[in-house]
């Protein structure tokens, strides 16, 4: 029996290879699977490299880092910077709240010296008509009493006007701050001291004239209106504190923002130290 088992010849079959799998798609959907050793490819993204999104393993998640612009480079460029879809993040350019108050505060301190001299007339003006009534009326009786009413309306309603006619003026002059130095250089005084500057919120870069003026009128104008313009004045001040892009109420009718100087890029800075007012 062994004798003849050794003699069988046993013919065997040659083995068909297994298949070969078709490759994993890696890219053109989320979530593709990247074959080992590969990096995880880059879609395309609007943003260039700086800014290109990519995908992670099934069962990972996936993200897309923050664009990083150039501020100022681009004319086109929003103010915010793109988050997660449908968000927008805080641009670091922006200045921040308090660096806007020191700088209005500044101002204020400037335009306070400028209009000194109306508000020192006022005092005296003040001052000396009241020396005159206690002189006419030292001891007043009954029909004293009665005169120095009428004088003491007559002086009031005097200075009451002339009160009305220095906020006016200061207003005005206000106006015309604002209008000149931010036509002219984007900055007024108490900005320079910040190092912050206004531009366009659209692009980062520098205003129009046209654009300076309507935003000094909302901002020194509106405000010189008896009762209702001075609790706009506030709304407008205290806007910035909640708004996402940190605009005032006079930065969106004007749409500009407030950035700091030393984050725009270098064209952009250098174009702002140019006069203009067109």
């Amino acid at each position: 029996m062994d004798n003849l088992l050794h003699n069988v010849r046993v013919t065997q079959l040659p083995r068909e290879p297994d298949p070969v799998p078709p490759p994993l798609p890696t890219e053109g959907f989320p979530g593709a699977a990247v074959p080992f050793g590969q990096t995880e490819p880059a879609a395309k993204s609007p943003f260039g490299s700086a800014g290109q999104p990519f995908y992670a393993a099934p069962g990972q998640a996936s993200y897309a880092p923050y664009p990083q612009p150039p501020y100022g480079a681009s004319p086109h460029y929003p103010s915010g910077l793109y988050g997660p879809p449908g968000q927008m993040v805080r641009d670091p350019a922006l200045a921040e709240w308090w660096q806007r108050l020191v700088a209005r505060i500044i101002d204020t301190v400037v335009l306070l010296v400028l209009v000194s001299p109306l508000y020192v007339t006022f005092f005296v003006s003040f001052f000396n008509r009241f020396t005159n009534l206690a002189k006419l009326y030292p001891t007043p009786g009954q029909q004293g009493t009665q005169a120095f009413n009428n004088a003491m309306i007559q002086t009031m309603a005097g200075i009451f006007g002339m009160e009305l006619l220095i906020v006016l003026v200061a207003a005005v002059l206000s106006f015309g701050y604002d209008w000149l130095q931010h036509g002219l250089w984007g900055q007024t005084i108490g900005k320079r001291v910040m190092g912050t500057i206004v531009v366009t919120a659209d692009g980062h870069a520098p205003i129009s004239g046209r654009a300076a003026c309507g935003r000094a009128a909302v901002y020194a104008l509106v405000p010189a209106v008896p009762v209702a313009g001075g609790i706009f004045g506030l709304l407008n001040e205290l806007w910035l504190l909640w708004d996402p892009q940190r605009q005032c109420l006079h930065d969106k009718a004007a749409r500009t923002v407030v950035v700091k100087k030393d984050m725009l890029a270098p064209s952009a800075a250098a174009s702002q130290a140019s006069p203009r007012l067109g």
